[in-house]
């Protein structure tokens, strides 16, 4: 009887173990995940943008005028032509 006690507490014993490695070896795959990163483009080191907005110039007429800076909301940004190729491919 005693050995059947041990025996059962060494088979729950090889459950833990076997689950405790299984979380272990989940946690470095996140881990090696978020290591992971996102390709870096440029925008990420530089935060600027070129920008656009109607204006009227000294003369009365709309025009266009330009603006490479930090982001401002209510500006249009310039978008860019490489990417809308890239995306169609």
């Amino acid at each position: 009887m005693v050995d059947d006690f041990y025996e059962h507490m060494k088979k729950e014993q090889e459950l833990l173990d076997l689950s405790y490695k299984e979380s272990v070896r989940q946690k470095r795959e996140r881990k090696k995940k978020e290591k992971q990163k996102k390709k870096w483009e440029w925008e990420d080191f530089m935060p600027f943008y070129l920008q656009w907005y109607w204006m009227h110039d000294w003369l009365g007429n709309k025009c266009k005028a330009w603006y490479h800076g930090p982001r401002i909301d209510w500006m249009f940004l310039v978008k860019d032509k490489k990417k809308k190729r890239k995306k169609k491919k």
